[in-house]
């Protein structure tokens, strides 16, 4: 490989510069062929000294000009078409000026080449690349060795890193070196040494834990070793505020079991989360790895729901009994059908009911070593784990969740909480569960309409995290959603995929408020609306809290747009996106601007004004000057936002009401609630009748109610 040098960025100045590289090197043709720098200086520039990194004499003809660069890259393509070179590059290429030559060009850089070490890690520039396909190479891994200047840090003296090298036998180049590799770049240190060379071959291998690889990643300040005087390096400022991994992948065994765990540093949290198909048929087996270890030996409780009792009940409660853990079951009211036509115990997730479990339990005897273990949605994985927390103040909690909702959003949390009469989750604690089980054989029994309203959360992680993750996600429903509805493989890869990207943020909850701003985009305007489809009469069809999040992440890219964060396309992105994986993109006629307004001051990060996470694209969000990723909105803003949606609501061709998926002719959102009632547990029923779209043609979808 080889590069080309600044002052042959003239578009006729570039085919001779690559033949006097080939010519110097004995070659016909280079594997790959780099722009040096997006820096353009006169002819007559030159090295005058190699002392100290370097002297010029130069004069710059542009710095990141988008055009000039596009042109440059023009006739580096060229090379290509002539059989120069086989691949192009860039270095020293920002996010946006990578962006900007991706839309300019025909052939797609392959590489770009920057600094790159544990003080300069450059998260968001990496990741792109990445979802892009364009490798990192990571110049000056190691820092200045050989002419640092006084003052400035060095690497292999650092104390986390001389520790690391101490725990697993390395050295710390070796340590440093194994970090830039193993997060998924390429490093190119330098070195005459022999010895030294060898040693950083021996880098490689997976050496380093998740922990190692967590503190060293903690060691970002956006220091720069590389200064040169003719360009000053763009820093976007989200490098310089979020230092965690954008996801932590969970292993998966010979058996197929997926494993990953979230913690947070201080007071002990940590929860374990397994998937595995089978975990309740196979319980009798499974059950004594689920349950601590510790709880073994003395009563444990089963908290479930009274629908989902009639389900799993028994089956659990023998399952655990029959591998040696004596346990006694728990139910809690539900109701068969709420305003929405569904099942759902949230009206009973009370402290009337809280009190009641804690008297049946204590009355029936535990003791410090008793567990808790929740069966069924959010609601009881809430209950139960508020009850575990405040039973002798904290005994053991599992959670086995069966709802979608609860394998990508509820059950992944430390929070455990019940409602007060003036709110929802008003009373809780932050407490782990040890072990999360989820068994995605159970989400056959759940309509298509649960399934894609837990689908919604994990897509809100896409969105805001990973644009692969996105496409991955909505791909399959876009091509049959009634497909990957049914698929356990395509319903467990979203889980794994949502957990992989979520952990991270529990992990790093206190490091950064970006934590807080994805788990609860788009909520802002989505728990307006939820609320306010329950409480407008029967015109509007009340929507699930993944429905309502679906719009909401619409609505607020709209506000991302009239703030400027974002581009149209962006906008655009997320409508298609959404709509493709069957879920509401619009406001529900019948809710009105100010109704949403007004209840959006009730929202827990309203404090003058609603705050709010925005993305600058899919899988990237903003972040503002001062490193905070919560943007205070003005309420005209939000108000804008809102017009935008009902004005492509209204002018949509299609049928306005598109909320959920349906088999039957589109026809009025009003609905029956005395027939949905008779029918709530008629699986070939006729959902809720609001059909989706799929690009401007019916899914053709339905959700049982």
């Amino acid at each position: 490989m080889s590069k080309l040098w600044n002052t042959e960025h003239d578009p006729q100045d570039v085919e001779p510069a690559c033949r006097n590289t080939l010519d110097a090197l004995g070659l016909d043709y280079l594997d790959l062929y780099m722009m040096h720098w997006p820096v353009q200086m006169t002819k007559d520039s030159k090295l005058v000294s190699s002392d100290d990194g370097g002297e010029f004499k130069f004069e710059i003809v542009h710095s990141g000009d988008r055009e000039k660069l596009a042109k440059t890259y023009n006739a580096m393509e060229n090379l290509v078409y002539k059989g120069l070179t086989k691949n192009l590059g860039v270095s020293n290429f920002s996010t946006r000026q990578l962006g900007d030559l991706l839309t300019d060009c025909h052939i797609k850089p392959i590489a770009n080449e920057v600094e790159i070490h544990p003080l300069l890690q450059q998260p968001r520039l990496f990741h792109y690349c990445q979802e892009r396909g364009i490798k990192v190479i990571g110049y000056s891994p190691l820092g200045k060795i050989g002419y640092r200047q006084a003052g400035t840090p060095c690497l292999l003296e650092i104390p986390e890193i001389t520790s690391i090298a101490e725990e697993t036998g390395k050295s710390p180049s070796q340590v440093v070196l194994a970090w830039a590799i193993q997060r998924g770049g390429c490093v190119i240190p330098k070195s005459l040494t022999p010895h030294r060379i060898i040693s950083n071959f021996q880098s490689q291998g997976d050496f380093l834990s998740p922990q190692q690889m967590d503190t060293i990643n903690s060691l970002d300040q956006g220091f720069r070793f590389v200064r040169v005087p003719y360009y000053d390096f763009p820093d976007d400022p989200m490098d310089l505020s979020l230092t965690q991994p954008k996801s932590i992948e969970g292993d998966i065994d010979d058996s197929n079991v997926y494993r990953n765990s979230f913690y947070r540093p201080g007071r002990a949290l940590e929860s374990n989360i397994i998937i595995e198909s089978g975990a309740i048929r196979n319980l009798k087996d499974r059950a004594l790895e689920y349950v601590p270890e510790e709880c073994h030996g003395s009563k444990c409780y089963l908290i479930v729901d009274s629908i989902v009792d009639e389900l799993y009940g028994d089956q659990v409660l023998n399952g655990f009994n029959a591998a040696g853990i004596e346990t006694y079951k728990v139910i809690v009211p539900a109701d068969a059908v709420d305003e929405s036509g569904n099942p759902s115990a949230e009206r009973h997730k009370t402290l009337q009911v809280f009190g009641d479990c804690c008297d049946q339990i204590l009355e029936s005897g535990i003791s410090k070593k008793s567990c808790l273990i929740s069966l069924g949605g959010g609601v009881v994985n809430n209950l139960a784990g508020f009850l575990a927390s405040s039973l002798y103040r904290g005994i053991a909690l599992v959670h086995i969740t069966t709802t979608m909702m609860g394998m990508t959003d509820a059950a992944i949390d430390f929070k455990q909480a019940v409602n007060h009469h003036l709110g929802k989750n008003l009373l809780g604690a932050y407490y782990p569960a040890t072990n999360i089980i989820i068994d995605p054989e159970v989400l056959k029994s759940l309509s298509e309409r649960h399934i894609l309203n837990g689908i919604s959360e994990a897509l809100k992680h896409a969105l805001a995290q990973s644009r692969e993750m996105t496409e991955a996600i909505v791909n399959p429903l876009h091509e049959d959603i009634h497909a990957a509805l049914s698929d356990p493989k395509y319903l467990e890869m979203v889980c794994r995929e949502c957990i992989d990207h979520k952990v991270p943020t529990l992990i790093h909850y206190q490091d950064s408020d970006f934590n807080e701003m994805v788990p609860q985009y788009g909520h802002a305007i989505a728990h307006a609306i939820e609320h306010l489809s329950f409480h407008s009469g029967k015109d509007v069809c009340p929507l699930l809290h993944g429905e309502a999040v679906a719009i909401g992440m619409c609505v607020t890219a709209e506000v991302a747009l009239c703030l400027g964060i974002c581009d149209k396309n962006a906008v655009d992105e997320h409508y298609k996106y959404i709509s493709q994986a069957g879920l509401p993109i619009f406001v529900p006629e019948g809710l009105s601007l100010d109704a949403i307004q007004e209840k959006l001051c009730y929202d827990k990060h309203y404090v003058k004004k609603p705050s709010m996470g925005l993305l600058e694209e899919i899988g990237h969000m903003h972040c503002q000057e001062d490193g905070s990723y919560a943007v205070e909105v003005d309420n005209h803003i939000i108000r804008a936002a809102l017009e935008a949606n009902f004005s492509r609501r209204d002018n949509s061709p299609q049928t306005k009401d598109l909320y959920t998926l349906d088999t039957v002719s589109p026809v009025s959102s009003a609905v029956n609630f005395e027939e949905l009632k008779k029918n709530a547990y008629n699986a070939s029923s006729t959902g809720c009748p609001c059909p989706a779209v799929d690009g401007g043609k019916n899914q053709g979808a339905m959700f049982a109610v």
